[in-house]
């Protein structure tokens, strides 16, 4: 097996091609997150979704530029005090089924989707969800709220 690391840029440009905005891609990771949970769905109510939609390209991107460099730029901070117990109020859990959701997108687009595939989709975002996970208690995260 390749190291998950190195194999991961091969794979992302399968599902992204030069990694421009999928609204097919995008559109179908939020109809299957959404459909993963009432409480998820919930959450979407107010919210404008082409905004949102945008929004979800853009943090891949972080996701996996913090993946490599492991430094949360402002983004990736902001984004987790939006994120937090005192705002948004997501809990960690539901990056459980984001994730999820977010795979079984990936699984559908890339016909050669497989074990090896998963690792390193799963390797490339774990350091991100941690971070979120771990930012949701911080004391502070209330910060400005984007238009949803």
């Amino acid at each position: 097996m390749q190291d998950p690391v190195d194999s991961f840029a091969e794979h992302y440009r399968r599902v992204f091609g030069d990694g421009h905005y999928d609204p097919g891609f995008i559109a179908r990771f939020y109809e299957i997150f959404m459909g993963k949970s009432p409480d998820v769905a919930r959450r979407f109510d107010n919210t404008n979704m082409s905004v949102q939609k945008t929004m979800l390209h853009d943090s891949l991107h972080y996701l996996l530029h913090f993946a490599h460099s492991r430094q949360a730029r402002d983004y990736m901070d902001r984004v987790a005090r939006m994120h937090g117990k005192s705002a948004y109020d997501i809990p960690p859990n539901l990056y459980d089924l984001w994730e999820a959701s977010l795979l079984e997108a990936v699984r559908e687009r890339d016909p050669d989707f497989d074990d090896e595939v998963e690792l390193a989709w799963r390797v490339a975002l774990a350091p991100g969800i941690t971070y979120m996970k771990f930012c949701y208690d911080m004391p502070g995260n209330g910060g400005a709220q984007p238009d949803r």
